[in-house]
C-alpha cells in the first residue's frame, strides 16, 4: 500500500512542471511574434512622390558618361597586361588584368600616353588595395572601373577617360 502511495505522488509532482515549461514557451512565442508584427507596423511606408528639387549637375554628382559634348571621335588605347597581387591575407592570390581605355579624342590620347608610366603605376596600386571578395562580383569589378575611371582622370587632369573596359579579368 505504501508503494502505491509514493506512486502518486510521484506522477502529481512530475506532471506538474511539463505544463509550467509549455506555458513559458507559449507566452514567449507569442511575446516574440507581438514585437515582430509590431516592428513590422512602425514601419515608415513610402510616401507617394518626394517633393524635392532636382539635384544640380555639379562635379561630384555628374555621370562621366553624360558629360561628353564633345563630337570628337573616341579613341581607344590599350594598357599592357598586368599581374597584381591582391590584399587577402588568408592566401596569395593574384589578378591578371588587360584594361582599355576609351578616351575622348586624340588629344586626350596624348595627354594620356605622357601620363602612362603614373598610370600603370596607379592601377598597380589602385587593385593591389582590393580584395578578391570585394571584386569577384559585377558591381564590385563596375565600383573598381569607377573608382579607376576617377583616379586616371584626376592623375592626368581634366576627364579625358570616358569610359574603361576590362579586356582580360583573371583571378586565382
Amino acid at each position: 500500500m505504501a508503494d502505491k502511495e509514493a506512486g502518486e505522488e510521484q506522477k502529481k509532482s512530475g506532471g506538474g512542471l511539463l505544463p509550467i515549461i509549455n506555458l513559458v514557451l507559449l507566452v514567449l512565442v507569442l511575446a516574440v511574434g507581438g514585437f515582430i508584427a509590431w516592428k513590422m507596423m512602425s514601419m515608415e511606408q513610402p510616401s507617394e512622390a518626394p517633393k524635392t528639387a532636382a539635384v544640380q549637375q555639379t562635379d561630384e554628382t555628374a555621370i562621366p558618361e553624360a558629360d561628353d559634348e564633345s563630337d570628337a571621335t573616341p579613341v581607344s588605347m590599350d594598357v599592357d597586361n598586368l599581374t597584381i597581387n591582391l590584399a587577402d591575407t588568408d592566401r596569395d592570390r593574384y589578378l591578371r588584368v588587360k584594361i582599355t581605355l576609351e578616351l575622348r579624342s586624340e588629344d586626350a590620347k596624348t595627354k594620356v600616353s605622357e601620363k602612362m608610366v603614373g598610370i600603370k603605376d596607379l592601377l598597380i596600386s589602385t587593385i593591389s588595395g582590393k580584395k578578391f571578395s570585394e571584386i569577384r562580383t559585377p558591381q564590385g569589378k563596375y565600383e573598381l572601373k569607377m573608382d579607376l575611371i576617377y583616379r586616371i582622370n584626376r592623375l592626368v587632369g581634366g576627364k579625358p577617360v570616358k569610359k574603361l573596359y576590362f579586356s582580360d579579368f583573371v583571378s586565382q
